[in-house]
């Protein structure tokens, strides 16, 4: 088991340079890790452990049967959910089939393993996409600056080549503020597509999942049906048609047990949990970004918390040229620069900026420019 997962210990390793927010990263790297583990964990049961069991008088068969009833997929019946288990039924939703009456069938447990391994793939697409636009702007600007013990002459040189690339540029990474944005919208319409997904997959059952299972201890023991066992039943019946001794078809009926979906209950509710946390924090940190851009005052606070060792002059000259572009740039830097260091760009930037001034006009290669 450990042997498996070993593959994965690459996302878990700390990036050199960090170029994206907490709550980017926990899409791209967290969830993804999430899923493959649980698509990994799946595929391991499904090697190591017989994912179903059919019970049958005819043992001579019964390997057929369990085959037959995992390929085809095996069902339940509504109407038995709410009669008395051991009274009048001997399972929920088991009870004995008159033709004609509604069957609710369950084949997902086929496609769990792969569907969990395409979503996480989709997790990581903003990932990606972002990487290939970002094309390492930001490990380019900030140099060696993230040595704290980095020496005088060195740290000095550093900064003032930084300082110098800031300023040229000043006002032209708007584009690049709009691919990140464009990024971070676009992984909270995938983790609504992918709740969207998962309630398809499950028959309607996904999307208040976690909403019947914390109402499920509310309600009275008497009356209450386990919204997990409905929606990933243990015990299901299957049908199989062979011939008789004399010739005539014969049908044979089966009760099987999905051992596997103990352990799809949890991964699902875990997953419901997790995705409506990731809608609620994706949602905030856009609106975030939407008032970093479009209301000034706040770029400046945000200046002060991050540099809080500049002076308060020296800030609000760097805040009356600040676009939210430029901003979003400073603020990805100083998360790849010593504090010491960016304390001393930020003054010496805003004593360049209000010295020179600047041009803020769109680059017309921006897509070419050499940052350092």
């Amino acid at each position: 088991m450990i042997t498996l997962f070993a593959g994965l210990k690459g996302l878990l390793k700390p990036r050199a340079v960090c170029t994206d927010g907490f709550v980017f990263r926990l899409h791209c790297r967290w969830t993804v890790l999430i899923l493959l583990c649980c698509s990994i964990l799946l595929t391991c049961r499904q090697h190591f452990g017989e994912p179903i069991h059919c019970l049958q008088r005819d043992v001579t068969r019964i390997k057929a049967l369990e085959n037959f009833c995992w390929i085809h997929s095996t069902f339940v019946l509504p109407h038995a959910w709410n009669a008395t288990v051991g009274v009048q039924v001997p399972h929920p939703g088991i009870d004995r089939h008159i033709p004609g009456q509604a069957k609710v069938y369950h084949g997902y447990y086929q496609w769990v393993a792969l569907v969990l391994l395409l979503q996480g793939i989709f997790f990581y697409l903003p990932r990606y996409i972002w990487k290939m636009w970002e094309r390492g702007m930001i490990k380019a600007l900030a140099l060696n600056l993230h040595e704290p013990l980095l020496p005088g002459a060195e740290a000095n040189k550093s900064c003032k080549l930084l300082v110098h690339s800031l300023h040229i540029h000043w006002g032209h990474f708007t584009a690049y503020f709009k691919k990140y944005f464009f990024c971070e919208v676009l992984t909270l319409f995938n983790v609504l597509g992918q709740m969207w997904l998962l309630d398809t997959f499950l028959g309607g059952a996904f999307s208040t999942f976690g909403i019947k299972v914390v109402q499920w201890d509310m309600w009275d023991q008497e009356y209450r049906t386990d919204p997990l066992v409905k929606a990933f039943p243990r015990m299901t019946k299957c049908q199989f048609y062979d011939f008789g001794s004399s010739g005539d078809v014969q049908r044979v009926d089966a009760l099987c047990i999905l051992p596997l979906n103990v352990l799809n209950e949890k991964i699902f509710i875990c997953l419901w949990f997790w995705m409506v946390m990731l809608c609620c924090l994706t949602s905030i940190v856009i609106f975030y970004r939407l008032c970093f851009a479009g209301i000034p005052i706040v770029r400046y606070c945000a200046l002060v918390t991050r540099a809080p060792q500049v002076s308060k002059g020296a800030l609000e000259k760097l805040y009356r040229g600040c676009r939210a572009s430029d901003w979003f740039v400073l603020c990805l830097l100083s998360k790849n620069i010593h504090q010491r260091h960016f304390n001393s760009i930020i003054g010496k930037l805003a004593v360049a900026m209000d010295k020179n001034g600047y041009v803020p006009k769109p680059s017309t290669s921006k897509d070419n420019t050499s940052y350092v």
